[in-house]
């Protein structure tokens, strides 16, 4: 299949979208499908970054600037450069990633030459309405309604959790809804080599066996002195860092909290940690735009993981540290709920009181913290890039199968 992913977020983006964009196009090539992936030129030096791999396609942006540090672009005639590009590779599925500019472009042009057009429901849009330097109050109300007319008129809605789809469902959405979560970057995943062989019978006994092993691995290799917490987020104002730090202010020394990540905020973060808060830089560490050997580092050494946003539509970060043996702490919201189970991975909260409690029982119990982590392992399965790409070209396949009746 030939599939054209069209987003206005990549690099030098390096977010939720662009990871799961990566992860799913990595995953699609490995099986011999051909992906171009359709984005804005943000830096305008070149249509095409040097790093870009050569599937990469850049629309020309001759307007270019930042808002809140944030790369901004607008394209040049982006329905008539879409059209020209799906002449010369003729797709057979058109897949948007964001409801606004290059996806309303893609939209008409797959419009135009009868071609199904895939949308991925990435974002509560309204509450980043901030990020567009018109009013507030005008902009909320507008997004949503053009979110809502844009979703009734591609040809099936991909969303990455049951929360979001029940959302959509409610705003009377009519096209067709799945919920397909992002895969895992190849990274986080490790197979063990008698898994893949079992029958769907037997895998899921055995998928537990083998967590065991690594949770026994893992468990034995504990600094029993000190038991680290980790955030791996953007550092922006939905992501409700603020919280973390109320929740460890009130936890004992033997605690640590790394943060790793990037953002507009990340400064401002570090100074209310130290600054305001007076926190120890012992205890605390900030990581700035890890590699991803430190990052994978930075997981592998976390006793549970700490996630305080309640906006994120499915959080692929809960994913990472599970695949990793680290259950998870987490506010509720929309992405939290399809794969945080209280008990068995981890622990949903609704506020700082109970999040402490949850903390110092899993770090006191070596029970449960070693049953949340066979869950982890688990549930991290369930996220591995083999199984979520096959449901992406089932549906696929359905949508233009229900175009041609």
């Amino acid at each position: 299949m030939r599939i054209f992913f069209v987003t206005n977020n990549y690099s030098p983006y390096s977010g939720g979208v662009t990871q799961s964009i990566n992860a799913i196009t990595n995953a699609l090539r490995t099986q011999g499908h051909e992906v171009f992936i359709i984005t804005l030129n943000f830096l305008g030096k070149n249509d095409k970054l040097q790093t870009d791999p050569h599937y990469v396609i850049r629309i020309t942006c001759p307007i270019r600037f930042m808002y809140k540090k944030n790369y901004m672009a607008i394209p040049w005639r982006p329905t008539d450069a879409i059209k020209k590009l799906i002449a010369q590779y003729k797709p057979d599925i058109i897949h948007v990633h964001h409801p606004f500019l290059l996806g309303v472009s893609a939209l008409h042009a797959a419009q135009t030459f009868n071609i199904p057009c895939i949308f991925t429901y990435h974002t509560m849009y309204e509450d980043y309405a901030h990020y567009i330097p018109l009013p507030k109050r005008y902009t909320k109300k507008l997004i949503h309604l053009m979110v809502k007319h844009f979703c009734n008129a591609v040809d099936g809605i991909i969303a990455p959790s049951n929360t979001i789809k029940d959302y959509l469902l409610k705003q009377k959405i009519t096209k067709p809804i799945t919920v397909i979560p992002s895969p895992l970057r190849t990274m986080f995943i490790t197979y063990h080599p008698f898994v893949l062989s079992l029958s769907k019978e037997t895998n899921t006994h055995s998928l537990t066996s083998t967590s065991s092993v690594r949770t026994r691995l893992k468990t034995s290799s504990r600094n029993k002195k000190s038991f680290n917490l980790l955030v791996v987020s953007r550092f922006v104002p939905e992501k409700n860092i603020p919280f973390i730090f109320e929740i460890f202010t009130q936890l004992p020394d033997n605690f640590n909290l790394t943060l790793v990540g990037y953002g507009s905020q990340y400064k401002l973060t570090e100074t209310l940690a130290f600054k305001k808060l007076k926190l120890s830089p012992e205890r605390v560490h900030f990581i700035h735009k890890p590699a991803q050997e430190e990052l994978l580092k930075q997981y592998q050494s976390a006793d549970l993981f700490i996630f305080s946003s309640q906006t994120d539509t499915q959080g692929i970060v809960l994913a990472e540290a599970m695949s990793q043996g680290v259950p998870v702490i987490a506010v509720d919201g929309p992405g939290q709920r399809d794969i945080v189970i209280n008990g068995y991975n981890g622990f949903i909260i609704n506020n700082a009181k109970d999040a402490i409690t949850k903390i110092l029982t899993i770090a006191d119990d070596a029970i449960l913290r070693n049953k949340l982590i066979s869950g982890a392992y688990a549930t991290a399965e369930n996220y591995h890039a083999d199984r979520i790409i096959q449901k992406l070209l089932n549906f696929y396949n359905t949508i233009r199968l229900d175009l041609k009746k």
